[in-house]
């Protein structure tokens, strides 16, 4: 067993998935048909990537689909300690090129894809990695390859290769307790978000006139197709923006029940909900 499948053997360990992406990268694009291979697949394609790498071409590696990874790049030293530190520690660190690495960090749940890529943005602001190279479906490169970066070429015309440093597996130990931060900040990152949307979109200069908000008027927008209850609550929003009246709001919301159940309750019961909801979204 050569040092190259050495190192990709113990990188696929590292961030274990059922099925694996590998990019070969080209200045003719990237080759197809490497996506979704389980480790014995890419193990077992080591001749071709080597041939590619070994004509300029970057060889990468990433989970397929969603994960639980989420891969810093351009790290410094400095911050690869402040990162362990934190109980941040990497399944696996891999040097790029000297003194710059990549980080892979094992969450301790699947993030969602929008979820993952603001994880990832969050911890590059941190700890100063690359803010460009953060997303949920990063490529990091395999180790056991050469980096072919022009600005790495060597005097003799060689190239470095790309080290595995560590390769642990594990998850870190802040794991828990970051996803429930992450989620936290998102969830109130897009609640500020839609709130300004709203708001902009219902000023007095832009907003529609009181006689136009009305709850067919939202539930029949391409935006609210098919999600009724949420086009409730943005009439609401819409309604309290400018300025009419609580019982005029629920006596559309009344008019327009959305269920075929006449139950008085249940009908009050979810008027009240989606006042509440509204108020809350409407809030400055």
């Amino acid at each position: 067993m050569d040092r190259t499948e050495i190192s990709v053997r113990h990188m696929l360990a590292a961030i274990e998935a059922p099925l694996y992406d590998v990019g070969v990268l080209s200045n003719r694009g990237m080759l197809p048909g490497l996506d979704g291979i389980p480790a014995e697949a890419v193990l077992a394609r080591l001749s071709l990537l080597k041939n590619r790498n070994a004509r300029g071409s970057h060889i990468y590696v990433r989970p397929t689909g969603e994960h639980r990874y989420t891969a810093l790049d351009d790290l410094s030293e400095t911050s690869l300690a402040l990162l362990a530190g934190d109980g941040f520690n990497p399944c696996a660190v891999v040097e790029t090129s000297a003194s710059n690495f990549q980080a892979w960090l094992k969450h301790s749940v699947v993030l969602p894809k929008l979820l993952g890529t603001f994880a990832a943005q969050t911890l590059a602001t941190r700890y100063h990695a690359d803010p460009s190279a953060a997303d949920w479906r990063r490529f990091g490169r395999l180790p056991g390859f050469t980096n072919c970066k022009p600005k790495y070429k060597r005097p003799d015309g060689l190239f470095p290769f790309v080290r595995l440093t560590s390769h642990s597996g594990e998850q870190y130990p802040m794991a828990e307790a970051f996803a429930q931060e992450i989620t936290k900040l998102y969830q109130e990152r897009e609640h500020e978000r839609e709130t300004k949307r709203l708001q902009a979109s219902l000023s007095p200069q832009r907003g529609p006139r009181l006689s136009n908000v009305t709850v067919e008027r939202f539930r029949t927008s391409g935006k609210y197709r098919d999600r009724p209850a949420a086009a409730d609550i943005a009439f609401c929003v819409a309604a309290y923006a400018n300025g009419m009246a609580q019982d005029q709001i629920e006596r559309a919301l009344d008019d327009e029940y959305l269920s075929r159940d006449p139950n008085p309750s249940k009908k009050a019961a979810y008027i009240r909900r989606t006042m509440e909801k509204a108020r809350r979204w409407a809030e400055p």
